[in-house]
């Protein structure tokens, strides 16, 4: 069996399986939600510390292929965390008719842009602040796989709606200017050079008002049979550039004034490198985390799940910690 045949069965044995059901002491809001893009559905979970009077910081949380907004609200612990730090989460969910594996479309060059899908996100993410006591200007985004490639998109093309993103598992930014190649990103890494991504990264934004600097957290699983664990440094590499251009419009190497390596040994947790880059106002930016002995799954979550290890260093609170660092 080839690469390609392999990759295929994978996805398809996980999206037969069945899911555990979600739990919280908040509010569950189920919504279908109707755009120009077609009918797709998303939760929304309010936490049990929210006050109608205060507006709730938002993270959007998206779903990786073979998975559901259910699956992800509770496997990567995130109801607990929003109702320990009183945040929402926004649970997208993607339509088997657009995708027959439920991946969000990250490979159509029409996705990376300020349109298709990401669009989608980002009027539900209105939808949402004007229907809830939510802030919309203080949006958050994060993703497993297909979810962390989307979330990618959303911090290229929207850096003026979402203050900082978290990428577990996904693919860089315009990964790829044709459809036919998804297995081989997927597998090999992205085939168009960061350099020419993070330019375009900057084209999408930049005309839409002053872009901000957009952080992000990274994480990567060594051991991952799916995703390459190149597409780390690929991600990486590619919001250094996009950075650069935002920093002064300039391609000229001063965002990143410093980077910091920490090593973390495997004990009866997975181990790992963590990659710290500082920027010219001394602000950690940019975090990579590549863990040891992780497969395609989210590091720290519920292992009754599909795509999760409770081996791993806790994702969602490292996530969390780097969110708050930006506004949370």
């Amino acid at each position: 069996m080839n690469k390609v045949s392999a990759l295929l069965k994978f996805i398809l044995t996980l999206s037969l399986l069945s899911t555990v059901a979600h739990a919280g002491n908040g509010k569950f809001i189920e919504q279908d939600f109707n755009s120009i893009m077609g009918l797709r559905h998303y939760k929304l979970y309010i936490p049990k510390t929210s006050n109608p009077k205060n507006k709730l910081p938002l993270i959007v949380m998206l779903h990786g292929c073979a998975q559901t907004a259910n699956d992800v609200v509770t496997s990567s612990h995130i109801y607990e965390w929003a109702d320990k730090e009183g945040f929402a989460v926004l649970l997208p969910d993607q339509s088997i008719l657009y995708n027959g594996f439920k991946c969000w479309n990250w490979i159509i060059p029409l996705n990376n842009s300020r349109s298709g899908e990401a669009q989608v996100v980002i009027d539900m993410i209105d939808d949402v602040s004007e229907k809830h006591p939510i802030n919309g200007q203080k949006v958050f985004a994060a993703g497993m796989s297909a979810g962390a490639s989307m979330a990618g998109i959303l911090g290229n093309c929207y850096p003026e709606r979402v203050k900082a993103i978290a990428s577990h598992d996904g693919v860089q930014y315009f990964a790829s200017m044709v459809l036919v190649d998804f297995a081989t990103v997927v597998l090999n890494g992205a085939t168009v050079p960061a350099e020419q991504a993070g330019a375009l990264g900057y084209a999408c934004s930049v005309m839409f008002g002053p872009p901000k600097m957009m952080p992000i957290v990274i994480f990567q699983g060594m051991a991952s049979p799916l995703m390459n664990p190149m597409h780390a440094f690929q991600i990486e590499d590619e919001f250094k550039i996009f950075n650069d251009y935002i920093d002064n419009g300039w391609r000229d190497f001063s965002a990143i004034k410093e980077k910091q390596i920490t090593t973390v040994p495997d004990t009866d947790r997975y181990g790992y490198t963590k990659y710290t880059m500082i920027n010219s106002k001394n602000v950690p930016y940019i975090e990579r985390y590549m863990i040891n002995k992780l497969g395609h799954a989210w590091s720290g979550g519920d292992g009754r799940f599909q795509y999760n290890d409770p081996k791993g260093p806790d994702a969602t609170a490292i996530m969390i910690k780097f969110f708050k660092r930006f506004g949370l």
